[in-house]
């Protein structure tokens, strides 16, 4: 064999396997569409050389290894893997008003062509997502192929009841595998109205989801605009029903972000007061948590009994168990979004509003740990 001339690389190096193979891919890198079941006629090259704004979430003050991916995933993560979150969405940037037409209309096909290959990324990890999950499923006793988010197993109703019941199943898993299966079963209910939209409106699909939202978005395939988008929207929702509770109590409602806040949101957080709640009440905690849109919904007080109440006690449950989890790992070992969405879930989301980056982040931390540190004194929590 003739020696190697320098700079020339030999062919015969095997390459390294990789170890993400269910990282959530850059857009970049499923530009080719022929193998894509989503793939469109448009064409367009005006991105190649143009550099290109790239949104994606803020980086947390917690080491990247923390985060895990699908294959290294193990009991003792606590947050979910990187591919349950939004890819990177990679759009060119903005052409200035004096830019001619044809530019101008080669970049909106390049802004489509982007948020497509965004969706179909997002569509992707969503499919892996369940894959990996569907072991974890059997050993919680739920059903493969039916997107069914612990906990609400056969026995829901004896964990709401007895104490001796809080060593529940979910707990031997591990956070991050648990969040994995939840997560993963919510975004599958979404996955075949989603993916209808996609084929049939391809890069116009940006302008169809936002008439729908969340109802039908996975996760992973929601833009930045539509995750602020909704998230004032649920404070919104949040204050209103607030006020509706104070009101029924002759009490001021607390203001954003307080310490009476947290603690009136730490007593709707118990199993007991959601099971002696009045139907309006229901309605107004569902509201405050993100269970519903209006606590004043049409034929709310006579859904609250079959449905709402239901809903609310297996938000709460869930709870329950997220919190033991985090108070066994830290608050410290969380990244920034698992810090984001679990402060979401506790009805805290619009704490940290005016804020941003770091500064959100360290807003958010602290009032998680001490939601945790009111939470540790109830029965219902145990470390």
């Amino acid at each position: 064999m003739a020696p190697l001339a320098r700079g020339q690389i030999p062919l015969w190096i095997p390459l390294r396997p990789s170890h993400h193979a269910y990282m959530p891919l850059r857009p970049v890198a499923l530009a080719c569409h022929h193998a894509s079941p989503f793939s469109t006629s448009a064409a367009s090259h005006a991105a190649k050389q143009r550099p290109r704004a790239r949104v994606q979430p803020t980086k947390s003050i917690t080491p990247a290894s923390q985060t895990p991916t699908l294959d290294d995933l193990s009991q003792a993560h606590i947050n979910a893997p990187i591919s349950t979150f939004p890819a990177i969405l990679d759009i060119p940037d903005t052409l200035p008003t004096s830019a001619p037409t044809a530019e101008k209309l080669k970049r909106l096909v390049a802004v489509g062509r982007a948020y497509l290959t965004f969706y179909k990324t997002g569509l992707k990890n969503v499919y892996h997502n369940y894959r990996a999950s569907l072991p974890l499923r059997r050993e919680l006793g739920l059903p493969a192929y039916l997107p069914v988010s612990p906990p609400r197993s056969t026995k829901f109703n004896e964990a709401l009841r007895t104490a001796s019941s809080l060593s529940t199943p979910e707990l031997k898993l591990g956070r991050g595998r648990f969040q994995l299966i939840r997560r993963s079963a919510r975004d599958v209910q979404r996955m075949i109205p989603f993916t209808l939209i996609l084929i049939i409106c391809g890069e116009f699909t940006p302008l169809i989801v936002p008439i729908f939202g969340n109802a039908i978005t996975p996760a992973t395939c929601r833009v930045p605009g539509q995750v602020a988008k909704e998230r004032e929207a649920g404070s919104k929702r949040k204050v209103l029903a607030q006020q509706a509770l104070a009101a029924s109590s002759g009490k001021s409602a607390p203001m954003t972000g307080s310490d009476a806040e947290r603690a009136q949101l730490v007593e709707l957080s118990t199993i007991s007061s959601a099971q002696q709640a009045s139907a309006p009440q229901v309605l107004q905690a569902c509201a405050i948590f993100g269970l519903v849109k209006k606590h004043d919904r049409f034929l709310g007080t006579v859904l609250a009994g079959p449905v709402y109440r239901p809903r609310l006690l297996r938000h709460l449950h869930y709870l329950n168990i997220d919190d033991r989890m985090i108070l066994d790992a830290g608050v410290d070992a969380l990244s920034a979004g698992e810090v984001r969405i679990a402060v979401e879930e506790r009805g805290g989301g619009d704490v940290a509003a005016m804020l941003k980056g770091d500064k959100a982040e360290a807003v958010e931390r602290e009032w998680l740990k001490k939601w945790l540190k009111e939470r540790k004194g109830l029965k219902e929590v145990k470390e």
